[in-house]
């Protein structure tokens, strides 16, 4: 898998994208992990975050992302969360959408995962970090041409029915009904497909402060 699918600008040495506003409004605090899949418009993210009324919130993209503590470019999903904790960031609501840099080989990743039980064993070490105390909502994938995603999303709907503070948000049906979105490699976005998941993904954030938000009140 050649590196440049993971972005133009996808190197081992690429700088994570990291914003956080503090502001108090309608939902939050919410803290969104993601990979190169949620990044193309990254520049405008904050924009359509504070139009859907949400803060405190925190984003942390990182091209080439994993899941794995052991495989992937930059920091991996367990360190952004500690790199958000030791910024004072520890929120009662998590969304995370991340996946395919851990189900094949690329120059990344010589250990992709295969199977479910694999995917399960990969995700469950995050979702311990986050806590059991705390809201996570995981997006599913979806891919044009055949990505391991059938293995993760099963994975995922296991992991819900085993971790009550785990929700699946259905991005894979979305994209599924518009393959338009697709660039060719078939799991990165085109300009309108980066816009529909940006909005989409606020949308998820709103929807984990709102199930948090009964829990407790917390605010940085």
């Amino acid at each position: 898998m050649p590196a440049a699918l993971w972005g133009s600008t996808a190197s081992a040495e690429a700088s994570p994208i990291v914003g956080q506003d503090n502001t108090r409004r309608a939902f939050g605090p919410v803290l969104l992990i993601g990979d190169s899949t949620s990044s193309r418009r990254w520049r405008t993210l904050r924009r359509d975050l504070v139009a859907r009324q949400l803060g405190p919130f925190r984003y942390d993209l990182q091209p080439g992302r994993s899941i794995s503590t052991a495989e992937g470019w930059g920091y991996n999903a367990v360190e952004a969360v500690r790199a958000a904790r030791r910024a004072g960031f520890d929120p009662p609501s998590f969304v995370v959408a991340l996946g395919f840099p851990d189900l094949y080989v690329w120059e990344g990743n010589a250990h992709p995962v295969t199977t479910v039980p694999a995917a399960e064993r990969l995700i469950a070490p995050l979702l311990s970090e986050i806590g059991p105390d705390r809201t996570v909502i995981m997006l599913n994938l979806h891919s044009r041409t055949p990505r391991g995603a059938a293995v993760f999303n099963t994975a995922l709907d296991h992991l819900a029915v085993q971790n009550p503070n785990l929700l699946v948000s259905d991005w894979a049906s979305r994209a599924a009904d518009n393959e338009g979105w697709h660039l060719p490699d078939g799991y990165h976005y085109n300009v309108a497909g980066a816009r529909a998941r940006q909005q989409f993904l606020a949308l998820t954030m709103v929807a984990a402060a709102r199930r948090s938000s009964h829990r407790r009140s917390w605010h940085p």
